[in-house]
């Protein structure tokens, strides 16, 4: 079923599954239903060939392959029944999670005396590490952000890339300070920031009242996805966020979890929604990102920092650091530093670590840098992974420690081998399908797909032998050529796959 086809029928074709956002599957999003005249800012979700004249496209967006759009409400049931257009959803407001200090408290939890990641000793610094920030912009001129080294007889600039996507502007600027004190976080120097030798590239999408449409931050990561191998991005620092109307994937959900497949660590906000469960904001809830919470310097959860589980029930956020009365860049000044609090200032300073880590073990995979931050991070609260702490504080000395002594820690799960009882059968024959797995497994799953239809089946370890079984019954299916590809879903979030191709025959008799 793809993100606006809506219909998903069980091998029975008895089974409909609707997406909660378009509950009469006409590819509309239910709140986009009998609108007026008045011009709508949507997303339309489309195939390469797709023209229209029923509103004016504002750009592409190509990790999701559609357009972001103004078009008149009552036009949006036409834009819907042109051939390639698989759905049109509400192009929504997202705002940057943090605020000054003293407006937000942290709250209830075990002290844990949590490790500052700024204050870490790690010899290292980023150096050779790009982290792209996509936020309010950022004020170049300030001592901790102008260069590398802060030697003025040096040209190193820090910031190697700034795109303007609100006004348009080629100079760096900042005219909400979120994404300055953001940016000193990641990399400041004179001791403001977590990997002061990396650099940046500032993607402007959030305006001066720190807000941005849902195609901006689209749009900075399809710049992203093009320009990583130009300006070395490894990692994105993501300090916005979103409500969420849906319990699936959200559109933002699906293009972060599309970086990471694309190789660059994306480290988002859990949000400051809390203390109520289920409470993480866009892009929170995607599966493969790092989800940051915040807490004091004494291992207090924030009061307001937004709390797992998921709407399909998985922990989050996956890890939480300092993000209370957090001093940073002032935006405006040379020298001077305010302090702010809420996710956003924790999101910051784990990109900053994951720079160090890049910088230290370069060969390492996004799913490589969560696991090993996830690993080696100080529980808190209840005793193992929970929707408070999620694994913990962020320790990034020991999470060193270990890629230096111990590799295993590193190890994911692996996906041996898929093996089938037969590579071709009859119809009303009976598939045996089993995978071969090891390491820290969260599910596998079977997906059998041909040309009329899709059926995923869950695998189920029987014996607890580490060999996951499932059985395709294809006596309602049609003769033809198929694909059976089996999924493991890791811990933390890593996903592999293997697939083999399948002859189903007729019917004997």
């Amino acid at each position: 079923m793809d993100r606006a086809g809506n219909a998903a029928v069980t091998p029975c074709r008895s089974l409909r599954v609707l997406d909660p956002q378009d509950l009469n599957a006409n590819r509309i999003e239910d709140s986009l239903e009998s609108l007026g005249p008045e011009e709508t800012r949507v997303i339309v979700l489309h195939d390469d060939n797709v023209t229209d004249t029923a509103g004016e496209k504002l750009h592409t967006l190509d990790i999701l392959k559609g357009s972001a759009m103004l078009v008149p409400g009552n036009k949006i049931p036409e834009l819907a029944r042109l051939k390639g257009v698989r759905g049109i959803y509400r192009d929504q407001k997202l705002r940057v999670l943090g605020g000054s200090c003293g407006t937000e408290q942290a709250g209830s939890g075990l002290p844990g005396s949590p490790e500052n990641p700024r204050r870490a000793t790690t010899g290292l610094t980023g150096n050779g590490v790009t982290v792209a920030l996509i936020d309010t912009g950022v004020d170049a001129e300030h001592d901790s952000l102008d260069d590398l080294d802060d030697d003025p007889a040096t040209y190193d600039p820090k910031i190697v890339a700034f795109v303007d996507m609100v006004n348009g502007l080629e100079k760096p600027y900042d005219d909400n300070g979120h994404g300055t004190h953001c940016a000193s976080l990641i990399s400041g120097t004179k001791g403001m920031g977590v990997a002061p030798g990396s650099r940046l590239a500032v993607l402007k999408v959030m305006d001066r009242d720190g807000s941005c449409y849902l195609s901006d931050a689209l749009s900075a990561l399809d710049w992203c996805a093009k320009n990583k191998d130009t300006y070395g991005i490894r990692v994105i620092s993501f300090s916005v966020g979103g409500e969420r109307s849906s319990e699936r994937p959200t559109l933002l959900d699906e293009a972060c979890n599309k970086m990471v497949e694309d190789g660059i660590v994306v480290v988002v906000a859990a949000g400051n929604s809390g203390p109520s469960p289920s409470s993480i904001v866009i892009p929170g809830e995607a599966e493969e990102v790092i989800t940051v919470g915040a807490i004091d310097s004494r291992g207090k959860i924030f009061e307001r920092s937004s709390r797992g589980p998921t709407s399909d029930g998985r922990i989050k956020p996956d890890i939480v650091t300092i993000g209370v009365d957090v001093p940073s860049a002032l935006a405006g000044t040379k020298d001077d530093e305010s302090c702010m609090s809420g996710t956003s200032m924790a999101v910051p300073q784990v990109a900053g670590a994951v720079a160090l880590l890049l910088e230290g073990f370069g060969n390492l995979s996004p799913a490589d840098v969560k696991r090993v931050l996830l690993r080696s991070a100080d529980d808190l609260g209840d005793t193992g992974a929970d929707n408070t702490f999620g694994w913990g504080a962020m320790n990034i000395s020991r999470a060193l420690t270990y890629l230096r002594e111990d590799p295993e820690m590193v190890a994911g799960p692996e996906l041996k081998s898929v093996d089938l009882s037969s590579n071709e059968a009859n119809v009303g024959d009976l598939v045996v399908i089993e995978a071969l797995v090891a390491g820290e497994v969260e599910e596998v799953t079977s997906t059998i797909s041909g040309a009329e239809k899709v059926a995923e089946i869950p695998m189920v370890d029987f014996d607890l032998n580490s060999i996951y079984t499932t059985f395709w019954e294809t006596g309602l299916w049609k003769p033809g050529d198929y694909t059976i590809n089996v999924e493991l879903r890791g811990r933390y979030g890593e996903r592999i796959s293997r697939s083999i191709p399948f002859r189903l025959n007729p019917r004997r008799g």
